[in-house]
């Protein structure tokens, strides 16, 4: 599938190709976690020999509507291989959607209003670069039934929530400090926002109420020695399904970086408008939910292997190779302990010619014969200490994240 022009248009990175390949990194938020799916005992091992076809990993977009029949929350519900556990990916309602140039901007809340669940899901797609298995919006009784097996988790939050009720009333929702919650508190807090204040005040309280979720998975996990369930061979999930295979596992909480827009030309209206850091995106999806990109590009498919414990040397790997024009595909920590040099295992002589010239923004690069083992990948980048110690001594991505010409 092609991203659509306007995809296209407001891309800050080169264009992004994926295919049907599930995730073993989780970059950041709470931990860095691997999962072992690959059959792999290290960077430098991936495979018995076989060619491997991983597992799809679904997901779920849950909308979260408050009392006046507006999206208060967005968050995507990933799942990991085979069904146990995953992430939850929390979105802002205020970003911006992805519009065709000369369509004023709007926010994905905004389109709730005008094309309710459908045209929210088609943004949050539009938007992530990604397809989402099921969309269901949920009311604040439909959430606190949905997390009832949360139990009573703890939550500090640094602030109180408050929402504006139908009548124009500001109501406290949930106080300020450390908190036992259920699942009609965190309900409450989801489902709840304040008029004419920006959303940007309550994200930090947002993710609090996620990782109450995510720790209930933790305290939760099924003590069944029974093989789990490849949950890519089920079509009929519904949004129980989801929650329950996510709480039968580790839960991860992913929430992106917004930044406010006050350019006049991006946000003519001054509304509370936020955009998203693109390489953010993808280093996420490539990690949580690789399976769900769409196609964009028909350059060389390249999985990374992260063996350091840090989102932004992970981050700074996938802006540069993104740039470069590589289709970052899947991107795994790995438990071993990082080389001195970065190597690249290429499987034809089109991925060692494309992968030569990647040396310019990852410093130097051995380059070795692999036979391609898993599915749609040409190359696999194994991250060396020598591209950190290029990352101190060289550019910054900053520099090289203007906006390319654009397609005619």
């Amino acid at each position: 599938m092609s991203a659509i022009p306007a995809r296209r248009r407001r891309r800050k990175i080169a264009a992004i190709v994926t295919s049907g390949l599930a995730a073993m990194l989780l970059p950041g938020g709470l931990a860095i976690g691997t999962t072992s799916l690959l059959n792999q005992s290290g960077g430098n091992s991936v495979t018995n020999g076989a060619t491997l076809e991983v597992p799809i990993t679904p997901a779920e977009l849950l909308v979260i509507t408050n009392s006046r029949n507006e999206v208060a929350t967005l968050a995507i519900f990933a799942l990991a291989p085979r069904g146990k556990g995953g992430t939850i990916i929390s979105i802002p309602v205020g970003a911006s959607a992805d519009v065709a140039k000369g369509v004023a901007s709007r926010r994905l809340a905004d389109s709730y209003v005008t094309g309710g669940l459908a045209a929210v899901k088609t943004d949050v797609e539009n938007l992530l670069n990604i397809s989402i298995d099921l969309a269901d919006d949920l009311t604040v009784d439909e959430v606190t039934t949905l997390l009832a097996p949360m139990g009573v988790q703890p939550a500090t939050l640094s602030q109180p929530m408050f929402n504006t009720a139908a009548d124009g009333k500001t109501v406290t929702v949930l106080n300020a400090g450390s908190l036992n919650v259920a699942s009609a508190q965190v309900a409450v807090g989801l489902a709840s926002s304040q008029t004419g204040i920006p959303e940007a005040t309550r994200l930090a309280q947002v993710k609090v109420l996620w990782g109450s979720v995510a720790r209930a998975g933790v305290a939760q996990i099924s003590s069944s020695t029974s093989e789990p369930t490849n949950t890519a061979t089920t079509v009929s999930l519904t949004s129980v399904d989801f929650f329950s295979q996510l709480m039968d596992g580790e839960i991860d909480v992913w929430q992106l970086s917004a930044t406010l827009i006050t350019d006049a030309v991006r946000n003519p209206n001054n509304i509370d408008l936020y955009s998203i850091d693109e390489a953010e995106v993808l280093m996420v999806m490539a990690s949580v939910l690789p399976s769900a990109l769409t196609l964009t590009s028909n350059n060389i498919a390249v999985m990374l292997d992260v063996p350091f414990s840090s989102t932004s040397v992970t981050q700074e790997a996938v802006t540069r190779l993104a740039f470069l024009g590589a289709n970052v595909v899947l991107i795994r920590h790995i438990p071993d302990v990082a080389l001195e040099r970065t190597v690249a295992y290429v499987n034809n002589s089109l991925a060692r010619t494309e992968v030569e010239q990647f040396s310019s923004l990852l410093g130097s690069i051995e380059i070795k014969g692999e036979k391609n083992v898993i599915a749609g990948v040409n190359a696999r980048i194994v991250l060396g200490n020598d591209f950190v110690a290029f990352l101190g001594s060289g550019t910054s991505s900053a520099a090289f994240t203007t906006t390319p010409a654009e397609p005619q």
